[in-house]
């Protein structure tokens, strides 16, 4: 569809849940020069949201339409309004629940898309069954813009840059995640982490001949797999002298980064793991079995109300406090040596709410930029926008991003 009559360069979906009132609250006060809607199937509960953080500027329009399309009524009305867009951004999950759909019509409608999804299942879905479509209309379909998994996502991408531009070969990476003790979950992150894991992935059929994650543009497997090196229990690392061990996203980390090296080409053998720095104090081992403890009891015995419910999250005072760093070490080969990279992606807020909100904007802001400009396709972060987004990021919001060599040694 032409751009050059669309109504909206930006349409919210998900205004209503915690993530998406963020969002749509960082719209607000970086009054950039677009003109934006947002879409909610309550016109009364969006209405009610946004004049809790409009602070006296205009509200955006809303727009009303079901993200579950169950009578073609309901398509058309979401297609209408996709229709209207050059860029939708979505914070309304689960998405297998509720973005299939939504990613269906920006493929065929040539709308380029952006969410800030954790399900690898979905993605995988998205790739198998709307791909080539997006690709034939130039609609960029962009998951994993948030916390899950841009940071991971670009701090292979600029090693892999910095690897290419030395005539070397990025063989590995390894990213660590720091986080503060007081990190928690929202309402709708706890409902998606418990569908998540209480699927029956036993059942599944019809499974594709190789992973939808390696697909490439021409429909094939990609020759560039990756290893999943991701520790399977708590470890010493030297460099940062402290410990590290498994964590809930990791999984979906490397499979975001999996994507990326199947159509980037970081190597045909790359290594890719993530995990968490482990805090010592007591408090935090406590608050930490604590999660599991309830994210277990929601899955297993589908007791819920021990989660924060959909619309909750953490206070403010938590989030303008919190931060993360996200440590990376790399290796890459050049003329038979190793050359060793670190690298330190700081977020200086909040990154699983606050700061998710923001990248999901900012990539949304990018997108309209290129918008038209670019191929389309199912796409990960660093392949849809690579280094424009690592550096909008560290222009617009409380981050910054180092990367250098470490060590030389003969292999």
């Amino acid at each position: 569809m032409a751009t050059a009559n669309k109504k909206y360069d930006v349409i919210l979906f998900g205004v209503t849940g915690f993530t998406g009132k963020l969002t749509a609250e960082y719209l607000i006060k970086s009054n950039y020069d677009i003109q934006w809607a947002v879409c909610a199937r309550n016109k009364a509960k969006a209405e009610a949201v946004l004049g809790e953080i409009c602070d006296n500027k205009p509200p955006p329009t809303i727009l009303a339409a079901d993200l579950v399309c169950d009578s073609h009524e309901k398509l058309e009305t979401l297609r209408q309004v996709v229709q209207q867009t050059k860029v939708v951004l979505t914070c309304a999950g689960p998405f297998e629940k509720y973005g299939t759909t939504l990613v269906k019509l920006c493929a065929e409608e040539g709308v380029s898309y952006a969410d800030i999804t954790g399900e690898t299942d979905f993605v995988r879905s998205m790739i198998s069954q709307h791909d080539k479509t997006a690709r034939e209309n130039g609609a960029m379909i962009v998951c994993h813009c948030g916390n899950d998994c841009i940071p991971q996502d670009l701090t292979c991408w600029e090693m892999f840059q910095y690897a290419s531009k030395n005539q070397a070969t990025l063989k590995q990476v390894s990213t660590y995640v720091e986080l503060p003790e007081s990190a928690s979950m929202s309402g709708g992150t706890a409902a998606t982490a418990a569908y998540q894991l209480g699927k029956n992935r036993n059942s599944q059929t019809n499974k594709p001949e190789f992973d939808p994650l390696l697909q490439t543009s021409e429909g094939t497997k990609s020759e560039f797999i990756t290893r999943n090196i991701s520790p399977k229990s708590n470890e010493y690392q030297k460099d940062l002298d402290c410990n590290v061990g498994p964590w809930i996203m990791a999984p979906v980390m490397v499979n975001c980064v999996r994507r990326s090296n199947a159509l980037l080409h970081y190597s045909k053998e790359f290594e890719y793991g993530d995990s968490q720095v482990k805090n010592a104090s007591w408090s935090a081992k406590l608050h930490q079995t604590a999660t599991a403890m309830s994210l277990g009891a929601a899955i297993v015995l589908g007791m819920t109300r021990f989660l924060p419910q959909p619309g909750e999250g953490p206070d403010r005072q938590t989030m303008e406090e919190g931060y993360m760093t996200l440590h990376g070490r790399g290796v890459m080969i050049k003329n038979g040596k190793e050359m060793v990279l670190h690298s330190k992606f700081h977020f200086n807020k909040d990154i699983g709410y606050l700061y998710t909100a923001a990248l999901l904007a900012e990539t949304g802001m990018v997108l309209l930029e290129k918008h038209g400009k670019l191929s389309g396709g199912v796409m990960t972060p660093a392949v849809a926008l690579g280094s424009d987004l690592t550096q909008r990021i560290l222009k617009t919001m409380d981050t910054s991003f180092e990367l250098k060599e470490a060590q030389l040694q003969v292999v």
